[in-house]
Parts: C-alpha cells; sequence; structure tokens
C-alpha cells in the first residue's frame, strides 16, 4: 500500500471515534440519550470504521487491479463493481458477526431467529451504504496511487532530460575538440614552410594539450585553473606561431581558480581572439583575461586589442563553431542562470563576457 498499514487501521479508529462523537451529540440534543443505545451505536461505528481499515489491503488490491475510469475496457469495469459488491457484501457480514457473537455471549443481545431477520431486512440498506463507503475509499486509493504514478512519470520525465543534456554536452564537446586540433595542425602546416623549429616546438607542447583533451574526454566541467593552465599552452603554441608579437595579460583572481567551468570554455574564446582580433593585425597584440567573482557569479573576460567587427551577435554566433559551441553548452549547462555577451566595433577590439553559477568541487570529488 502506499502507506503502512498500521495508519489504515488508526484512520479507521479515528473515523469511529467522529462518528461516536456525532452520535452523541444527536441523541444529547434532542434530548433522546440512552445508555444501552449509546453503547450499541459505539460498538456499531468501530466495528465499521475499524473493519474497513482492516480490509483496505484488500481495498488497495482491487484498485491497482481494476480501473473503472477511462481509457479501462468494459471488461475491467465490470470487475471493479463486481469487487466493490463483493467487499461490501463482505464487509457487511463480517461486522454483523463482529456485533452480534460478542452481544450474545456478553448477554447484551441474544441471537435469535427476530434478530436474524432483522439484521437481514436491513441488508440492502446496509449494502447501499458499504458502497458508498467502498467507492469513497477506491476514490482516496485511486487519488494516492494516480498522484504517485505521476510523480514517478516526473522523475522519469526529468532524468530523461537530464540524459538528453548530458548526450548534447558530450556532443557539442566532441565537436569542439576536432575543431581545436583541426587549427593546431593548420598552424603546424603553416609553419613548416618558414619556421621548422618552431613546427616542432608546437609539436611537442600539442602532446601537452592532446593529454589534457584526452584525459577530460568524459568530464563536463573542470577547475577554472586547470582551463587556464590548457589556455597557456595553447597561447604558448600561437606565440611561437606569431614571433612573440603576441601578448597576453592574465588578471585572474584567486578565489575563481577552484571554480568549476565547462570544459574547454576559454580556448575558442582565445581561438577567436587571436583569429579575428591579432591575425589580420599588423604589429604586437594583446589578449586579456580577467575573472572576478561578484554575487557568487563567475564572470570570465576575453579581450583584445584587434581590428573587431561591426557584425551583431546574432551573425557572429553563426558564422563559426567556437562562439557558437560556447553559448550551446551554456545554455544546456545553465538554462538562465548565465550571461553571454560579445562587444565589438570595427578597428576598437573584441571582448566576450560570459558570466555563471559559482560552484566548487565538493569535498568528495563531485
Amino acid at each position: 500500500m502506499p502507506f503502512p498499514y498500521w495508519l489504515a487501521i488508526l484512520a479507521g479508529f479515528v473515523l469511529a471515534g467522529l462518528f461516536i462523537l456525532k452520535s452523541y451529540l444527536y441523541y444529547a440534543y434532542w434530548g433522546e440519550f440512552n445508555p444501552e443505545r449509546m453503547r450499541h451505536m459505539v460498538v456499531v461505528h468501530l466495528a465499521n470504521n475499524v473493519l474497513w481499515g482492516l480490509l483496505t489491503p484488500i481495498v488497495y488490491y482491487f484498485v491497482t487491479q481494476y480501473r473503472v475510469y477511462s481509457p479501462a475496457p468494459w471488461s475491467e469495469r465490470n470487475k471493479a463493481i463486481a469487487a466493490s459488491i463483493f467487499m461490501s457484501f463482505l464487509h457487511e457480514t463480517l461486522s454483523n458477526v463482529i456485533i452480534v457473537i460478542p452481544f450474545h455471549l456478553l448477554g447484551i443481545e441474544k441471537i435469535s431467529w427476530e434478530a436474524m431477520h432483522t439484521i437481514i431486512g436491513l441488508y440492502p440498506s446496509a449494502i447501499i451504504a458499504r458502497l458508498i463507503e467502498y467507492w469513497i475509499i477506491y476514490a482516496v486509493f485511486t487519488a494516492i496511487d494516480s498522484q504517485r504514478k505521476f510523480r514517478t512519470k516526473e522523475l522519469e520525465l526529468v532524468q530523461l532530460e537530464n540524459q538528453l543534456s548530458v548526450a548534447q554536452l558530450d556532443a557539442l564537446r566532441l565537436q569542439l575538440q576536432p575543431h581545436f586540433l583541426f587549427n593546431t595542425l593548420n598552424t603546424i602546416s603553416s609553419l613548416m614552410e618558414f619556421n621548422v623549429k618552431g613546427a616542432q616546438k608546437i609539436v611537442s607542447k600539442l602532446g601537452g594539450l592532446l593529454r589534457k583533451v584526452l584525459e577530460g574526454d568524459n568530464e563536463n566541467l573542470t577547475e577554472l585553473r586547470d582551463e587556464v593552465e590548457f589556455v597557456r599552452s595553447y597561447l604558448d603554441i600561437e606565440q611561437v606561431r606569431f614571433n612573440d608579437r603576441l601578448r597576453v595579460k592574465y588578471e585572474i583572481e584567486e578565489q575563481t581558480l577552484n571554480a568549476l567551468v565547462p570544459n574547454l570554455i576559454l580556448q575558442p574564446l582565445m581561438e577567436n581572439a587571436v583569429k579575428h582580433g591579432f591575425a589580420k593585425k599588423i604589429g604586437d597584440g594583446v589578449i586579456e583575461v580577467k575573472t572576478c567573482l561578484r554575487d557568487n557569479q563567475l564572470h570570465l573576460k576575453i579581450s583584445d586589442d584587434g581590428k573587431g567587427t561591426n557584425k551583431d551577435q546574432k551573425a557572429l554566433l553563426s558564422s563559426g563553431i567556437g562562439l557558437k559551441n560556447v553559448k550551446d553548452r551554456l545554455e544546456l549547462l545553465y538554462p538562465g542562470r548565465y550571461d553571454f555577451c560579445i562587444e565589438s566595433k570595427k578597428d576598437k577590439g573584441f571582448a566576450v563576457t560570459l558570466s555563471i553559477p559559482f560552484e566548487k568541487r565538493s569535498s568528495n570529488g563531485n
């Protein structure tokens, strides 16, 4: 049953007490109080209500087996009606046994043909009363059972949504990894023509980056300190490519280093800053990485002093993999709880700012 058996029996005693009080107040009001009649009513109410409490497992069995509401077939509804009639007869018969035999043994009311005739004559009206009581209990159990099934389905839906989100995150992460590797290999390819030693140095550094990418293959979140370390290695490759014309400034608040961030979240932003802000610029370039913690939100900002663009955010997100990938992952991980903003103007540089809830890895590693 959806609740402990003893609660059903206790409910029977409570209901019996309420009906006994009702009978007492009724007789007291009309001035017809009779101790013998009241004693009889006490026994009747106790037998009727406590017996329903004792029979609740059988009622619940019929609730789970036979439905009367749509879309139950008529055969099942007929069985439910038959079960209600059976339970009403069973209850009325048992309650009469419970009442009549003790009364006879205690000498309160002896069993006689006249008494049996009275009991049999009252059976039709009593059965109707028992049917009403049965269907009330049936309705209560049906409501409880429906609510429990609804909550189970709701939980299953949440679990399915979580599985879908994880699958989507995995797909986005796997999309980003070959994108990053392809661009890095392009860098090596371009260096091979005029800087073989630089290309060899990049290949060496690429090994460390690959290890990081592969080790984090099953993780969607990682600590910011690991992301910053990964980005430093990535920018080391880019600095070789541009003969150290590229400078990077870090303003990392210490308290943000243990914050959990999406794996490979900074690298696409760095790549965008290099590709669109610095690669087409003559002379030195500066990329700034800033992090801070405000109102339990982690703020990350990647900016450059490059050529910038007049394209709006929507056009920028639709023009490549990196920025769109970042935003899509934020939407999956922090729906409605993040900010993602691109600021850029022609010849005024390019900046991406994102804000996510500040979370840390728990002591057990989760």
